[in-house]
Formats: structure tokens, C-alpha cells, sequence
């Protein structure tokens, strides 16, 4: 007999097994501990509902997955929108920390900047060439829980930062002009293993207005 006549004599006859339990060595019903004989049937079905369950999970998954990808690029679509109202360089400065606390709710936002046309922009210029090889370095955003000290020391002491990213600022040649830094005291806000496609397009969005007001003054 082959073992596919001896499943097809199972799925004939369901009771089989309890009925030889004994016979066979197994132990029908008893303590919850014992191991209880079960039809072929209802094993097909409890794998069956267990498929499901893990089913039923992605699923749930990728719908979470697919509400925040659309919560990013709505928030997306207001910072372009609030860029390509911006005039100046002053615009430009005033309109980012407002637009990343109202839409992606971060209230640490650091712009620094090197382009020799940003000389007016007080603060956020800084042309020392430590942080210009910092930026020139990042191939793509960069997300984890470390910065260097300098990029550090452009947010406040408190709260305890935990999270950032950093994103290269670049003209239309690729040079890098600026560094923008995004900070949380989340630490599952900036991770290593996230996906930095998003981010890329920020960086994007923010180098073409900030090269069209300096090019422009």
C-alpha cells in the first residue's frame, strides 16, 4: 500500500485513528496535556485557519504600511506647496521649521548652509569645512541615532534627541551646498533599516527652492 492509499483511506474513514488509539499508542481525549487523535479533516482545517491568521496579519501589515506612506506623501505635497510659495531666502528659513512641526510633527529642524549667496542668513551660514564634508559624504539620507557633535549642537539640550536624519542639500551639479538635520526624541523615528526613498525627495524639494531664492538675490 502506498502512502497516498493510506491518506485516502484516512480521509474515507475520519474516526479511524480514535477508534485504534489504543492499538496504535495514542491516547483519545484525556488530560490537556495528552495528545488528543484528530481527524485528517480537522487537521486540514485548523492549518487552514492558521494560514488565515498569518494571512489576516500581513495584511493588517500592509495596510499600516500603506496609511503611513500616505500620510508622508500628503505632508510632502503642503511642504512643496509651502516652498514654492517662498520668495526669499528668509521665506525659506521662517516656512521649514513651521511646515515639518505642523505636517510631519518634528519640532527639531537645523538648516546650515555654505552657498556663498547664504551669507545673510545669520545663523543657519557656516561654512567651516567640517560640516561641508559631512554632507559631501552622504550618498543618501543618512537615519540612525548617531550624529557628530557639530550637527549636535544645532538642537536645544532638551529633550534627549534620539533619533535623526540627515539629508545633503545639492545644487544642479550635484555640489553640495547645505545640510539639513531632522531630530526626534523618538528613537524608532530614524532608524538604520528604514527607507530613505521619501527623505531623498525632501532633500530634493528643499535644494530647488533654496537654490532658486539664492541664485535670485
Amino acid at each position: 500500500m502506498q502512502t497516498d492509499d493510506v491518506l485516502a483511506f484516512l480521509d474515507q474513514h475520519p474516526d479511524f485513528l480514535a477508534h485504534h488509539a489504543e492499538r496504535l499508542g495514542l491516547k483519545p481525549g484525556g488530560a490537556p496535556q495528552d495528545r488528543v487523535v484528530v481527524s485528517l479533516a480537522e487537521r486540514q482545517m485548523l492549518d487552514l485557519k492558521d494560514r488565515n491568521r498569518q494571512l489576516e496579519s500581513r495584511l493588517q501589515q500592509l495596510i499600516r504600511h500603506s496609511e503611513a506612506n500616505d500620510r508622508i506623501i500628503a505632508s510632502a505635497h503642503q511642504l512643496a506647496l509651502t516652498l514654492q510659495a517662498c520668495l526669499s531666502l528668509q521665506d525659506v528659513l521662517n516656512a521649514l521649521p513651521a511646515c515639518f512641526a505642523e505636517h510631519f510633527k518634528l519640532k527639531r529642524v537645523a538648516l546650515r548652509l555654505w552657498h556663498p549667496a547664504a551669507e545673510s542668513a545669520g545663523p543657519a551660514y557656516d561654512a567651516r569645512s567640517e560640516v561641508a564634508a559631512l554632507a559631501r559624504n552622504l550618498s543618501a539620507p543618512y537615519c540612525g541615532p548617531y550624529v557628530n557633535d557639530d550637527v549636535l549642537a544645532w538642537f536645544p539640550a532638551a529633550p534627549v534627541l534620539q533619533s535623526f536624519a540627515q539629508l545633503a542639500l545639492r545644487d544642479g551639479k550635484g555640489q553640495a551646498f547645505g545640510l539639513l538635520a531632522l531630530a526626534s526624541d523618538d528613537p524608532q523615528r530614524f532608524t538604520f533599516d528604514m527607507h530613505t526613498h521619501y527623505l531623498a525627495q525632501i532633500g530634493e524639494q528643499v535644494s530647488a527652492v533654496l537654490i532658486r531664492v539664492l541664485e535670485a538675490q
